[in-house]
């Protein structure tokens, strides 16, 4: 085995952390922007409990992604998808491989 190559124990996860839409809305666009709640619902259209709730892991719907997608020229489609992944990934580690069984 060489130096480059992973070690990991027989049987342990080697899924990667899917961040949530919160955690990537704060961390990639608003902290770097040094932007806060109250500006981005200002510039967004939207209400600070809006805001607030996808920060702390609520969904993300079609107007957030709208606007977030207007203030941080992004698409709607990027943040629909964030979300999307983040629930796929959410839903794969509830039920693992298997554990659905063949649909």
């Amino acid at each position: 085995m060489s130096d480059t190559t992973p070690r990991t124990r027989p049987g342990a996860s080697t899924a990667v952390r899917v961040r949530s839409p919160g955690d990537v809305l704060r961390d990639d666009h608003m902290h770097p922007r040094a932007m806060t709640v109250m500006e981005l619902a200002h510039r967004a259209g939207l209400p600070v409990v809006c805001i607030r709730g996808v920060l702390t892991g609520e969904p993300i719907g079609a107007l957030c992604a709208a606007r977030f997608a207007t203030v941080f020229s992004t698409t709607a489609l990027y943040w629909v998808l964030l979300q999307t992944e983040f629930d796929m990934a959410c839903e794969q580690r509830k039920y693992g491989p298997g554990g659905l069984g063949v649909l």
